[in-house]
Order: structure tokens, then sequence, then C-alpha cells
């Protein structure tokens, strides 16, 4: 539009003074009913006082701490958890290997026994088929002595262990094995790694449930928008915000005729900035169109810090 007319009322704030002494083309013109050029004065700067940078930026501010909050929070739950599962590991561990322990032990020397009763029979077996005529019925005997008794151990150990060790070079794994396998059945074991099992699915619970609350408290208060745009915000709004106000305290401080020409730069440097960041949406847009991806956004045409504000 060639010319804008703005009317200085108390809803107007320092953005709605701003976008109305740029829109026209030409000429804008910002009207106030007062009852003299200091009354004008006062109205015009206490428009600029209600900038609502300042509010914007508290409410992403808000936002931010009310996630880091929660984050802290489910640290310290997270945390908490995983020490609650270090320890019933911990213990599962210290119990098993208290009782497979002395299991151990035993298989071990039943294993010996059966390894030297095999031992033993074979001797007697070798002994008895290269002695002589008068010594062969006795070599005999041995013999079947020795094979009776292997065959006791024999049944003995495998009823115990469910097993037979192989060899000498294999006694201990398999010692551990057969004795590992009785503990794990033991009461005492069973209880523990249950007691383990049960803190590492309350750690899955809780990870699952703090995914569901930060996902619910950041839609609550960003809506589409991420932490570090929300701080990026924050942070620009604030800027913005100081800006305003130097802007105002050398409206105040300047006579009335510069006080005019200040403001009138302003505009246009606010005017400035608008079409700049209008050209930049366009060639983004103009990107995204190209690609395939564009999809109009219904805000375009609003303007403001008010645009994207989480809702707190």
């Amino acid at each position: 539009m060639p010319a804008s007319h703005t009317v200085l009322s108390d809803a107007l704030d320092a953005s709605g003074v701003y976008v109305g002494m740029t829109r026209g083309q030409e000429t804008n013109r910002l009207h106030v009913v007062a009852a003299d050029v200091d009354d004008a004065r006062e109205q015009f700067v206490t428009a600029l006082e209600r900038d609502r940078a300042d509010r914007e930026a508290e409410k992403w501010e808000q936002a931010i701490t009310a996630l880091d909050r929660q984050r802290d929070t489910h640290r310290a739950e997270s945390d908490e958890q995983q020490d609650a599962v270090a320890a019933a590991d911990a213990r599962a561990t210290r119990v098993r290997a208290e009782v497979a322990a002395p299991l151990i032990g035993w298989a071990t020397a039943d294993g010996i026994a059966y390894l030297t009763g095999r031992e033993r029979m074979w001797e007697a077996q070798t002994a008895r088929g290269s002695a002589g005529r008068l010594r062969r019925r006795a070599a005999g005997r041995a013999a079947t002595e020795a094979v009776d008794e292997h065959r006791a151990t024999e049944d003995a150990v495998r009823r115990r262990w469910g097993s037979l060790p192989t060899g000498a070079g294999g006694l201990k794994p398999w010692a551990e094995t057969v004795a590992g396998k009785q503990a794990d059945a033991d009461p005492r074991v069973t209880e523990t790694r249950q007691e383990a099992e049960q803190a590492h699915r309350e750690r899955g619970s809780l990870a699952e449930r703090h995914l569901r609350e930060s996902t619910v408290l950041r839609r609550k208060v960003l809506g589409s928008a991420t932490p570090s745009t929300a701080r990026t915000r924050a942070a620009g709004l604030r800027a913005r915000a100081e800006q305003a106000r130097r802007d105002l305290a050398q409206i105040e401080a300047l006579p009335v005729t510069e006080a005019v020409q200040y403001v009138r730069e302003l505009a246009a440097r606010a005017r400035a900035e608008r079409e700049i960041a209008e050209r930049a949406r366009a060639a983004r847009e103009a990107r995204a169109a190209q690609l395939g991806r564009f999809r109009p956004s219904s805000d375009h045409g609003r303007t403001g810090p008010e645009r994207d504000a989480p809702g707190l």
C-alpha cells in the first residue's frame, strides 16, 4: 500500500508501532489523540514499553527451564535406578560364586576319583594281560575288582553331576560347568537372579516413562520447535528487547523534533530488516519447492515473536 495510517491505542505495543510505521511504501503516519505534544510523547513511550519481546522471551525461557528441570529429574532417577541394577547384578554374581565355590571343589574331587579309578582299571587290565601263568588268577581278580570299583565311581559321579570328565586336561572346565549348573538351580541363586532381572525391567520401564514424559512436555511447551531453536529464539528476543529499551531511552533523551527523526530511522531499519527476512523466507520456499518438499504454512502472513511462541 502506498500509505499507512496507524492509530496509537492502549492495545498497541512496540511491535505494532514498528509494523504500522513501516507498512506503507511511500508514507507512514502514526495518529495520536493527545492533549498536547508532551501527552503524545508519553503515550508513544508507553506503547514502546509494551514490547512483547520480553514476554515472548520469558515464555521460551520458561519452556527451557521446564525441560531442564525435567531432564535433571530424569537423570537423577536414572542414576538411582542404574545403581540399583548394578547392586542387584553384583549381589547375584556374588551369591552364585559363593554357592558354586564348594560345588566346584566337590566336583573336582569326584572327577579326580573317577579319572584315578579309570586309570587304575586300565592298569589292572594291562597287568592281567601280561601276567604269567602263576599270577594270572590274582591279576584277574585285581582287574575285576578295579572294574567294579570304577563302575561304581562312574555311576556315582554321573548321578551326582550328570556327566563325566574326559581327562585330566578337561577336569577344571568340566567341574566348573557341572557345578555352575547346580549352582544356577540353587534357590539362593535363582532368587538373587530374579531380583537382578526385575531391576533391569524397572530400568527399561523407567526409560520408557522418561521418553513419554519428555515427549509430552516438549510438545506442550515447545510445539514443533526444538530446544536449541527455543534457546536461540529466547536469546534473540532478549536482544531485541534490550535494543528496544536502548531505543526508548534515546527517544526519551532527545528533543521532540530529533526524537521524531530517530523514530523514523528506527522505522526504516525495521522495514529493511523485515524485507530482508521476507526475501530470505521466499528464497527458502523457492528452494524447497524445487525439491518437491515445500508445504505452505498457514502463518506466513503473521509477524512478530508471538508467531512461534510456546504455550505454558
